[in-house]
């Protein structure tokens, strides 16, 4: 790292040390954002502040300076308040605004109106875009209202009010108001726009990790509501054998870390077949392949699964612990969706998807439990061994197979 790249870092470490003020516990990440916000701009502004109240010591304009010197403490008041009381953020700064906004009306006061102080009011944008930040729209609104009749009354003055000192360069403090004032606004904004970018990140990797990507996509561009039928898929449900008791000998951190195991090896063997996790259900877990997207081998690949989840079962250990899965598969149509407005979540409904858990449900452990129509679609490519049919409640009598292997190994 060079000298100049040390330097840039210790500076970036030393500002961002600066943002910590007014940090709590428990302080959550949009808070935590328009926080950092409105303090980096309180920092940002008091150079501008100070340089301005000396500018106005050598113009003689005493009360000016004077003005700006009580801003300055007041801006530096409220950062170590937020220290204090960091929670009564929105009352601490609403003194800071109301003040910026009366310094701006009283030093146009005392130049005699809008354009003799050269557009000194414009400084008070920054109130009302740090009110936009920490409030609501409504509320920055009555903000906003308030900036604009201070620029009435601004305006107003240059026919009553008798300045009190005369500004030597109009135009040159007019540059100087109207650049500061927008570069402060800009530095803000532009804070605020990354805070913004890096929430909609956020937001749409958890969303992603929620849904599978192609509907994800679909969400984010408005679609609604998510209801496709997919006349091709086969679904697959897996149930831990015996893990009631496991409830009752474990504590609640160990069964939890179990099952993280558990379903951390499932979905490493799901990713690395390409198909759709679609939810856990308890011990339970479900998959499916040929949802969202169309396949044709959705019955194969959904069977190289399974065979999968029950070798890797067989010759590993979860935290000591031995266990096997009942596996039941279905193959058919069904009616794929996304359901919930603040917790999305996709799947799926139909007689494949019941017929699939019903297989699981009446399965042998250890074993993998297929219907008649994935039967159809893997014989000849698998060993599959035919069983008693069996009465399912609301499905009537049913033939199935067990799935032993494949038949090209």
């Amino acid at each position: 790292m060079t000298r100049s790249h040390r330097a840039d870092h210790r500076a970036g470490r030393w500002f961002e040390s600066l943002l910590t003020f007014g940090e709590y516990d428990g302080e959550d990440e949009l808070a935590r954002g328009r926080r950092r916000v409105l303090v980096g701009a309180v920092w940002l502004s008091l150079p501008f502040i100070a340089l301005s109240s000396l500018l106005k010591i050598s113009e003689l304009a005493y009360l000016v300076a004077v003005a700006g010197g009580l801003q300055a403490a007041i801006h530096l008041a409220a950062l170590f308040a937020l220290r204090i009381r960091p929670k009564s953020i929105g009352i601490i700064f609403a003194v800071v605004f109301g003040y910026d906004i009366v310094r701006e009306v009283l030093a146009s006061y005392l130049y005699g109106g809008l354009v003799p102080s050269a557009a000194t009011i414009m400084w008070a944008l920054i109130a009302v875009l740090g009110a936009l930040i920490l409030f609501s729209v409504r509320t920055a609104s009555i903000w906003f209202l308030a900036f604009a009749v201070a620029i009435a009354v601004s305006a107003s003055m240059q026919n009553w009010a008798e300045p009190r000192y005369v500004l030597t360069d109009v135009g040159a403090d007019l540059a100087i108001n109207l650049t500061g004032a927008t570069f402060l606004a800009f530095l803000v904004m532009a804070y605020f726009v990354r805070q913004r970018d890096r929430f909609q990140r956020q937001s749409d990797q958890l969303l992603d990790n929620l849904l599978p990507p192609k509907i994800a996509k679909r969400l984010k561009a408005g679609e609604a509501p998510i209801a496709d039928e997919a006349s091709a898929v086969s679904v697959l449900f897996a149930d831990i054998v015996n893990f009631t008791p496991l409830t009752r000998e474990l504590h609640a951190r160990e069964l939890v870390r179990l099952l993280n195991q558990v379903f951390q090896t499932i979905d490493d063997l799901v990713e690395a077949r390409g198909l759709e996790k679609i939810k856990t259900i308890g011990d339970e877990y479900m998959v499916a392949a040929g949802v969202p997207t169309a396949d044709a081998d959705h019955a194969l690949r959904i069977a190289e699964l399974a065979i999968d989840i029950r070798d890797t079962l067989a010759c590993t250990r979860f935290d000591g612990h031995k266990l096997t899965m009942r596996i039941g598969i279905s193959s058919g149509p069904v009616i794929a969706g996304v359901i919930g407005d603040a917790r999305f979540a996709y799947d799926l409904w139909g007689t494949t998807v019941n017929t699939a858990s019903r297989l699981e449900s009446t399965g042998t452990p250890g074993h993998i439990h297929v219907s008649q129509d994935t039967h159809g679609l893997l014989d000849g490519r698998f060993e599959l061994v035919a069983r008693p049919p069996i009465d399912v409640k609301g499905l009537g009598v049913l033939n199935s197979y067990t799935l032993v292997g494949s038949l090209h190994e």
